[in-house]
């Protein structure tokens, strides 16, 4: 399971690094859609899981009086720092990308875009059920 998330990431890094160059920001461009995608993946689960029980999917912070801002900072805290920090100890940490570059190919970019694809797909899943149900 693990091997498949290394592959995506290698099929991401080698097509950011294409478009941006080995001295870009290409670990930007990178980490963020991945995390982002994560994220969706996540919210995905957690709907489908809320359709079965009565599961919160987002917790409330009073931070401010505004409860959009709260609302952002708490999507903020949930479905995107995590899997940026993960994703950044699994693959940027100590350069280790450069070994999993060795280690997996590249596939032009097929890999990574499917699974962004599927990714945003599968979100109206939950709806589908919704709306069934």
């Amino acid at each position: 399971m693990l091997s498949i998330y290394y592959k995506i990431w290698v099929d991401a890094i080698t097509q950011e690094r294409a478009k941006k160059g080995t001295d870009g920001n290409w670990k930007a461009f990178t980490i963020i859609p991945i995390s982002l995608i994560q994220g969706v993946n996540l919210l995905t689960l957690l709907f489908i899981l809320r359709f079965f029980t009565d599961i919160p999917i987002l917790f409330t912070l009073d931070l401010t009086r505004d409860k959009a801002i709260n609302a952002f900072i708490a999507g903020l805290l949930v479905f995107f720092i995590p899997f940026v920090i993960l994703n950044y100890l699994l693959i940027f940490n100590n350069d280790r990308y450069n070994k999993l570059m060795s280690l997996y190919p590249g596939r032009g970019s097929k890999l990574y875009r499917n699974y962004v694809l599927i990714s945003l797909g599968i979100i109206v899943i939950p709806f589908v059920f919704k709306l069934i149900f």
